[in-house]
């Protein structure tokens, strides 16, 4: 005798329309419906996108308190925290810490917060927008860097990007994903390295989409001198340029 067993896929609230799809389930039905032990037994529950850090953890407790249902995969993933992504606000980092998978190779699970602070302004259709696909590869590549490639001890430092192009192959929906970096290049100069990168975002065994980018990663004492010196001559220059334009005009 076998039994079948019910697969549920669990999303971000705000994924109204992904939510149209046969086996999909928003995370506050999902909580509900494991609080009030409604899930058939051998439930197997696959979570996608748009869960907040809380709605992950209390998941994963309802979960580890109901033995009939199960997470596909085992545990979650936890986030990587701000040392990695840069970011201050935990909703806005969007993947878990990067793990190497070969030689300059790493990959990182795509955890994207439904009110992160791309998606709380722009969230149409089914699909994750591609500029929220372009800061994961962001987050991944100075991740992997802070994590991989820089020295803990070493002085504080800043990433300059250089030059960036993205392609986007496939819709990325709010289903399981992973970031792949791959290091091309790696240029050390007296002041400061260059990292020639690839990222791809990868989903259901297909690349979704690619970019392309190089950064400068500079101490923060060498970068924050030229950017003040930057902004000085900008000034300057506008100043300069505003008031030739608005000096009256003599008349012989």
């Amino acid at each position: 005798m076998t039994t079948s067993t019910t697969t549920l896929i669990v999303v971000g609230d705000r994924f109204e329309e992904f939510l149209a799809n046969r086996g999909t389930v928003a995370a506050s039905e999902l909580t509900a419906r494991l609080r009030a032990g409604e899930l058939e037994p051998g439930t197997v529950l696959v979570v996608g996108q748009g869960l907040s850090i809380e709605e992950r953890a209390e998941l994963a407790a309802l979960v580890a308190a109901d033995p009939s249902v199960r997470l596909a995969g085992g545990e979650l993933a936890e986030p990587a925290g701000r040392p990695l992504t840069h970011k201050h606000d935990p909703r806005n980092g969007m993947i878990a810490p990067p793990v190497r998978a070969g030689e300059d190779r790493f990959t990182a699970e795509l955890l994207i917060d439904q009110y992160n602070e791309i998606l709380a302004d722009h969230l149409t259709g089914q699909h994750i927008p591609g500029i929220a696909l372009t800061e994961a590869a962001r987050q991944t590549w100075t991740a992997v860097t802070e994590q991989f490639y820089l020295d803990a001890d070493a002085p504080r430092t800043r990433f300059v990007l250089g030059t960036i192009t993205s392609a986007f192959h496939r819709f990325v929906f709010p289903l399981p994903a992973t970031v792949e970096y791959r290091l091309v290049r790696r240029e050390r100069t007296a002041v400061d390295e260059v990292f020639h990168c690839v990222v791809t975002v990868n989903q259901g065994g297909h690349v979704a989409a690619e970019i392309t980018a190089d950064y400068r990663v500079i101490p923060e004492r060498f970068s924050a001198k030229q950017e003040a010196l930057a902004a000085r001559s900008a000034v300057a220059a506008l100043i300069t340029a505003t008031a030739a334009a608005e000096s009256p005009v003599l008349s012989g």
